[in-house]
């Protein structure tokens, strides 16, 4: 898998998906795969094979989770900046059968290039949200966690190993 490319005060780094996991841990395996591969398809839209300045950077998401809020901190500093929304109740990807969750995110510079990067509806089985719910109501059992971890898992290497066009849609804003 590449790496994302990003200048941080000018110098190029290099982050691989292994250090966000790193950074991130095994919470919530599925949203930093899908969040590191929506950092790789808005900066391809937004910047070829230019590495975007981190500080320039700012990120509307969708999902309140803290795997995508890693996954973006990772990768562009916007929660430590300051410029890191969450809006739920962004109208585009709205698959949660059970609460106002979007599943998609802005990422736009300060010169106003802007793209909308949305997970694709059929990636997430009805299980998974199921899981989640069952997780905010206390009622998971014992073999709902195994099970759930072994899902996360699973999305998580579907996630990485999908073409993109397969699991994301990729719209430019500005």
């Amino acid at each position: 898998m590449s790496t994302i490319r990003i200048k941080d005060r000018g110098e190029v780094l290099n982050l691989s998906f292994s250090e966000l996991r790193n950074y991130h841990g095994n919470l919530a395996l599925m949203a930093i795969a899908v969040g590191y591969r929506v950092v790789q398809a808005a900066f391809a839209e937004l910047y070829g094979e230019e590495a975007p300045e981190r500080s320039s950077l700012s990120v509307r998401s969708g999902h309140a989770g803290p795997g995508f809020r890693d996954a973006f901190e990772f990768t562009t500093r916007a929660v430590t900046r300051g410029v890191y929304t969450v809006d739920v109740d962004y109208p585009i990807a709205q698959y949660d059968p059970y609460r106002a969750q979007s599943y998609a995110f802005v990422i736009s510079d300060q010169d106003g290039a802007a793209v909308e990067v949305a997970l694709r509806q059929d990636f997430l089985p009805a299980a998974f949200y199921a899981y989640l719910k069952r997780g905010r109501e206390g009622t998971m059992t014992a073999e709902d966690t195994a099970a759930n971890e072994q899902l996360k898992r699973e999305l998580c290497e579907r996630a990485l190993a999908l073409p993109q066009d397969e699991l994301l849609l990729v719209e430019r804003l500005s």
